[in-house]
C-alpha cells in the first residue's frame, strides 16, 4: 500500500495563508477546505480567506488542495445535476499549462441526498471535468447511491467514512469496495493513532494500490464552549502528515 495523499481537513479563516503554505509543502500534504452555504456564500469571511488561498494556490506549484462539498450544494450537484456557479467558478481557476488549482472534489451527500442521487447527471459532470478527482464518501447511507453511479461507468473515488464525517472511529476498517475506484479512508484518525490505523488499513489493501487518509476533528485543539469550538491546528496537522510520511518511508 502506497499513500497519495494525507489530507487535513477544514483549515479556516483563523489559519493564515503562510502556514498553510507551509503545511502543504510537506510530502503527500493534502489541505481540504469544507464548503456549504451557511459559511462560504460570496462576501463571507471563510468566502474571502478561500478566495485569497486561491491567489496564493497559483503561485505555488506542488500545493494538492481539495474541496469539500456539504449540505445545499452538494444536494444541487448530486441530486439535481447543477453545480453551483460559486463551485464552477473554483474549479475552473487554473495554473500554469490549464492545471487546476482544486485538484479535487468531495460530495458529501446528505442521507435525502443519496436517495435522491441523479447517477447520470453526476456521471456526466464527472465526465464534463476530466481534469478533476471526484470523491463519494462510502458508508451505510451512500452505498446504494454509490452502486448506481457505478453502474454508469462513470470514473470517481470513494472514501471509507462509516461515520459520515462525524469523526468517529469505525469498528473496522473495509477493504476497497471496487477495484476500479480509489478509495480512501477517514474517521478517528489523530496524529497519535495515524500509525495503527496505516498498519491496519494496509493489511486490507493490495500491496502496490495506493490509498489516502483523511483526518479532521483530531488535528482540532482548544475546548469547546457556548462561542467558540476547537479550531484546526497546523502544528497538529504536520505532526499527522509527517508521521504517516515515516510510516511510508519504513516500509
Amino acid at each position: 500500500m502506497k499513500l497519495r495523499y494525507i489530507t487535513c481537513s477544514d483549515p479556516r479563516e483563523h489559519n493564515t495563508l503562510n502556514e498553510i503554505v507551509e503545511l502543504a509543502k510537506l510530502p503527500h500534504a493534502e489541505i481540504a477546505v469544507q464548503c456549504h452555504p451557511s459559511k462560504m456564500s460570496a462576501g463571507m469571511p471563510r468566502n474571502v480567506w478561500f478566495n485569497n488561498l486561491l491567489t496564493v494556490a497559483r503561485n505555488e506549484r506542488n500545493m494538492n488542495l481539495a474541496i469539500h462539498i456539504n449540505m445545499e450544494w452538494a444536494d444541487s450537484i448530486c441530486a439535481k445535476g447543477v453545480i453551483p456557479d460559486i463551485i464552477l467558478n473554483w474549479m475552473q481557476i487554473t495554473k500554469l499549462f490549464n492545471k487546476p488549482i482544486i485538484k479535487r472534489v468531495q460530495l458529501n451527500m446528505p442521507w435525502a441526498t443519496a436517495i435522491n442521487i441523479n447517477p447520470d447527471a453526476v456521471a456526466q459532470i464527472i465526465h464534463d471535468f476530466p481534469k478533476h478527482e471526484f470523491i463519494f464518501q462510502y458508508n451505510k447511507n451512500t452505498k446504494d447511491a454509490i452502486e448506481k453511479l457505478h453502474q454508469t461507468g462513470a470514473k470517481f473515488s470513494l472514501l471509507f467514512d462509516a461515520s459520515g464525517g462525524k469523526g468517529i472511529a469505525p469498528s473496522a476498517w473495509q477493504k476497497p469496495v471496487y477495484e476500479t475506484h480509489p478509495m480512501g479512508y477517514s474517521g478517528g484518525i489523530s496524529p497519535e493513532n495515524v500509525v495503527d490505523n496505516l498498519e491496519k488499513i494496509n493489511c486490507l489493501v493490495p500491496e502496490n494500490q495506493k490509498i489516502w487518509i483523511d483526518a479532521e476533528g483530531k488535528l482540532k485543539s482548544g475546548e469547546k464552549t457556548e462561542t467558540e469550538k476547537p479550531k484546526f491546528d497546523v502544528e497538529l496537522a504536520k505532526l499527522y502528515v509527517t508521521r504517516a510520511n515515516n510510516w511510508q518511508k519504513s516500509r
